[in-house]
C-alpha cells in the first residue's frame, strides 16, 4: 500500500515539473504586440480605478503678492503762443488755429504755401472783408493780410485817406517806428513862362502829383502813385497801404508779419549744421 501511494507521488511530481517547463518555454517566446497592449489597458483601467476611487487630495497653492510699481510720466508743457492780431496766435499750426473755430479755406498763392482764407475770426474787424493767413512750409502762423472793404470814393480819393489815417494812427501807437512812403505820379502841367519882352508862352513842365489831388486816385488804380507806412516793434511788422481799383473804389490793405519765424529758421538751421 505504501508503495503504490509512493508511485502515485512520483507520477504528480513528474508531471508538475513538465508543467512549469512547458510554461517557461511559452514564456520565452514573443508575444505578439496587440496582447501586450491589450493587457496594458487592463492594467491601465485597473490603473485609473484606484485613482478615482482614491480620495482627492488638496493642492496647496502658495499666493504671491504681486509688486505694483508706479510710473509717473512727465507731462509735457503747454505750449505758449504770442498773441496775434484777430485773436490768432503766432507760429500756431493750422490745427491749433481751427480749435480756435477759425475756418480755414485753403487757397494758392505764389511764394506763400499753405495759405488759408480765415474766417470766423476770434476777434474779427469790421472794416476787413477778407482775411488771408499763411503757415509756411514749417506750419506756423507767420503771416496775416486784412483787406479792407471797398469804398467808393471821388477823384481825390478822399475817404480812402481818411481810412488810411485813420489806421496809421492806431498802427503807430500800437507798434511804434512808424516811417511812410509816398511815391507820386509824375504829371504833366502846362506852365506859362513870360519872357523879357513881355510875350508868354506855355510849356509842357513835369510835375509830381500830390497826394489828395484831383486824379489821385485814379494814379492810385494804375500803380503810378502808392502810398504805404511800415511800423515794428521786435516781434512783429507791420505794412498800411491805401489801393485802389478800376472801379472808383479805394481799399486799406494792412500786412502783418511776425519777424521771430524767419530767426527761428536760422536758428534751427545753426543748430542742426
Amino acid at each position: 500500500m505504501r508503495k503504490f501511494f509512493g508511485f502515485v507521488f512520483l507520477i504528480n511530481l513528474l508531471f508538475l515539473s513538465q508543467a512549469y517547463a512547458q510554461e517557461d518555454f511559452f514564456g520565452d517566446l514573443i508575444v505578439p504586440e496587440e496582447i501586450k497592449q491589450e493587457q496594458e489597458s487592463i492594467s491601465g483601467q485597473f490603473d485609473a480605478g484606484k485613482i478615482l476611487d482614491s480620495k482627492p487630495k488638496a493642492l496647496k497653492v502658495e499666493r504671491k503678492k504681486l509688486r505694483v510699481e508706479r510710473v509717473e510720466t512727465e507731462k509735457a508743457a503747454p505750449i505758449v503762443r504770442e498773441p496775434a492780431p484777430l485773436g490768432l496766435k503766432w507760429l500756431a499750426t493750422v490745427e491749433e488755429i481751427e480749435y480756435l473755430h477759425v475756418r480755414l479755406q485753403s487757397i494758392e498763392r505764389k511764394d506763400l504755401p499753405n495759405s488759408y482764407i480765415a474766417t470766423n475770426l476770434p476777434n474779427p474787424v469790421s472794416a476787413f472783408r477778407e482775411v488771408i493767413i499763411s503757415f509756411g512750409e514749417d506750419d506756423a502762423l507767420w503771416r496775416i493780410e486784412a483787406y479792407g472793404k471797398f469804398i467808393d470814393d471821388d477823384s481825390t480819393a478822399a475817404k480812402g485817406l481818411k481810412e488810411y489815417e485813420k489806421y496809421y494812427r492806431l498802427l503807430a501807437k500800437k507798434y511804434g517806428n512808424a516811417h511812410e512812403f509816398y511815391v507820386p505820379a509824375v504829371v504833366n502841367v502846362d506852365e506859362n513862362i513870360t519872357a523879357a519882352d513881355g510875350t508868354t508862352k506855355v510849356n509842357l513842365v513835369q510835375k509830381e502829383m500830390p497826394r489828395g489831388s484831383d486824379g489821385f486816385l485814379q494814379k492810385l488804380a494804375s500803380g503810378e502813385a502808392t502810398l504805404y507806412s511800415t511800423f515794428e516793434n521786435a516781434t512783429v511788422g507791420v505794412t498800411l497801404a491805401l489801393l485802389a481799383d478800376g472801379n472808383n473804389q479805394t481799399y486799406i490793405v494792412v500786412d502783418y508779419k511776425n519777424l521771430t519765424a524767419g530767426r527761428k529758421e536760422m536758428e534751427d538751421l545753426y543748430n542742426a549744421l
